[in-house]
């Protein structure tokens, strides 16, 4: 699909920007107040929750949660000095890498997060969508993450 966009596809991708940034915006600042925890720390507890043995190199962990290295770092460092998370060297046959886990109290603080959160997202996201158009909303975002995930690997006409 290419040339010029309708009113009506404006419409929607703006509609779409400021619901995105709001649901971020309340669920960020609900899980804030319940748990102490940013958007960023969450999203790499979830992450390291669900390794295997809580345990994973950052750069794969970076990889995982599709961001900058030097991001990651930062955000590691700031949870390690919360006692979330542990940093250390690997003791495999490539000693250099960088291995991140999640710790007693960071394992312990996700777990406490995960009702308040999904209490959130309910309240926030959820409640707002009638349950006989689940299916319905559950297929559109289906195709238009399968769309990004084609559109992605794939170069733009420019790069072509």
């Amino acid at each position: 699909m290419s040339g010029r966009t309708t009113a009506q596809q404006r419409r929607v991708w703006q509609n779409f920007l400021v619901l995105n940034e709001s649901f971020r915006r309340e669920i960020g600042r609900d899980l804030w107040e319940t748990s102490q925890l940013s958007e960023a720390d969450f999203t790499v507890l979830a992450r390291l929750a669900s390794a295997q043995d809580a345990l994973m190199r950052s750069t794969e962990l970076a990889r995982a949660l599709d961001w900058e290295t030097g991001r990651m770092s930062h955000q590691l460092r700031r949870m390690e000095q919360r006692g979330l998370v542990k940093r250390c060297r690997g003791t495999d046959e490539d000693g250099r890498a960088a291995l991140v886990s999640l710790t007693e109290d960071g394992l312990a603080t996700y777990r406490r997060s995960l009702g308040p959160h999904w209490q959130s997202v309910k309240r926030w996201f959820l409640d707002g969508i009638e349950p006989d158009r689940l299916d319905q909303i559950e297929a559109i975002l289906q195709m238009l993450l399968d769309h990004f995930q084609h559109t992605q690997h794939k170069p733009s006409k420019e790069e072509s």
